[in-house]
């Protein structure tokens, strides 16, 4: 079985990892207000539509990889969780 101190550090990197996405998140949102914000001429504002529809993308990647991560950390917390009941009844 696992022992109590993988599972924290599983706990931990998978935590650890979820804020790391939630700061990129938070990062590529802020940049695309950012480039929103910004107002230029003809030229200028296509190519920020370009940037803003590129950050978007990457913005919905980055959320699609945050909920998979999210899942995963709900899958082993309920395997750990499982774990130690089955660790309590063999004592």
């Amino acid at each position: 079985m696992i022992s109590s101190l993988t599972a924290l550090f599983i706990i931990f990197a998978a935590v650890i990892g979820s804020a790391s996405m939630v700061a990129i998140f938070a990062y590529f949102l802020h940049r695309i207000r950012q480039i929103e914000a910004g107002t230029g001429g003809d030229a200028g504002s296509h190519q920020l539509s370009g940037d803003v529809r590129q950050m978007r993308e990457e913005l919905v990647a980055v959320q699609e990889e945050m909920s998979a991560l999210t899942e995963r950390l709900d899958f082993t917390e309920k395997l750990l969780m499982r774990g130690d009941d089955s660790t309590d009844r063999a004592e």
